[in-house]
């Protein structure tokens, strides 16, 4: 749902609102679209959705998306293409995805 909320609606602070609300142990986890991955044409699709979708969506770099674990201990492999993270083949390692990925424990 992060892509939903616009850079002016400052995503960052709502995540650590709500990271601020769960007790040591919790765990946060993101999948996000990327503006960083097949850069073309994932900038067109956003475009697309924009105009056909009521809610609009902000596709984010890898490094904006790291942000969102700012302060949380990262799960193994990382903030990683979601088709990389703990894949079940080499297949599914090697699937087209244009999302960031990752699992973060609160300290």
């Amino acid at each position: 749902i992060l892509q939903h909320i616009d850079d002016a609606e400052d995503p960052y602070r709502i995540v650590s609102a709500l990271l601020g609300a769960v007790p040591s142990g919790s765990y946060l986890v993101v999948s996000h679209p990327a503006a960083d991955i097949e850069t073309e044409a994932m900038a067109q699709m956003a475009e697309r959705l924009n105009k056909l979708m009521a809610e609009k969506v902000t596709f984010r770099t890898r490094p904006q998306v790291a942000r969102f674990f700012d302060g949380l201990e990262l799960v193994e492999p990382g903030m990683v293409r979601v088709q990389e993270w703990r894949p079940a083949s080499e297949i599914e390692a090697k699937s087209p995805a244009a999302l960031w990925g990752g699992v973060g424990r609160k300290p």
